[in-house]
């Protein structure tokens, strides 16, 4: 009895102390993100589309990013609808490439990756989920943005890694992260409050990689055979968007 009375201690003051820097935590893996020069990823994530009728339906899709900063980033985008995508920044042009309608443009756009990334969702209007994460002000927006206080929930350990799991609310957004030891999320999961229906949008990241192999091939685009060179691809993204909102953009 001594013994698990210890171990229950030993817990919960364990718990109190991480729940006490749960917001340390989550800013601290901001930073890494945002200080890291290079990585890949695998993003596996889903989003609901409220109907008319109030049902929900889920859309998923998977991303696999490579990032060389300052100035480089390549996703390959698959959604569950078998739509293939392409997005890449080789520092001086952005390139968009459907697969499935074997059609590219080209934009030019000198600058940093995250200059890119703002234009690209900005002005051009292309979805780029979880795009502040990309960027290296992200710890900066989660320090202004955040609103209350970053909760601690528990020491999960039911997935491939163990993760610390905390909540925190942005003005419009509750979200919550999974952070395993080394600073990565794993998940996410964003509850848009004041959406209708209160859709969610969750991303399960694997494979992270900080020391990926990159050439100077990862950031070319060779247009597959038969591939037009199109002027703009913004009608087709301006016209799914009217067809469904998809969170976490």
């Amino acid at each position: 009895m001594k013994i698990l009375s210890l171990i229950v201690v030993l817990c919960f003051i364990t718990g109190s102390a991480i729940a006490a820097d749960s917001k340390q935590l989550l800013f601290d893996m901001a930073k890494k993100l945002a200080e890291t020069k290079q990585f890949s990823v695998s993003i596996h994530m889903g989003y609901d589309v409220v109907q008319e009728s109030g049902q929900k339906i889920e859309f998923s899709e998977i991303r696999k990013i490579t990032v060389d900063r300052p100035n480089h980033m390549r996703a390959y985008g698959e959604q569950s609808d078998g739509d293939k995508s392409q997005f890449i920044y080789d520092g001086k042009t952005i390139t968009l490439f459907s697969a499935t309608e074997n059609v590219y443009a080209i934009t030019d756009q000198p600058g940093d990756l995250d200059s890119a990334i703002r234009y690209a969702v900005g002005t051009m209007g292309i979805r780029i989920p979880l795009a502040r994460l990309l960027t290296t002000t992200f710890p900066e927006y989660l320090q202004k943005m955040t609103t209350g206080d970053v909760d601690y929930v528990e020491y999960n350990t039911l997935g491939a890694t163990p993760t610390d799991h905390i909540v925190g609310q942005l003005e419009d957004v509750d979200y919550q992260v999974w952070i395993a030891e080394d600073l990565l999320p794993r998940r996410i999961v964003m509850t848009y409050k004041y959406a209708p229906g209160e859709p969610q949008f969750w991303a399960e990241f694997s494979d992270w990689n900080l020391k990926p192999k990159i050439s100077a091939k990862t950031f070319a685009f060779k247009p597959p055979k038969g591939a037009e060179k199109i002027q703009s691809m913004l009608p087709v993204i301006e016209s799914e968007a009217k067809s469904k909102t998809q969170g976490g953009s």
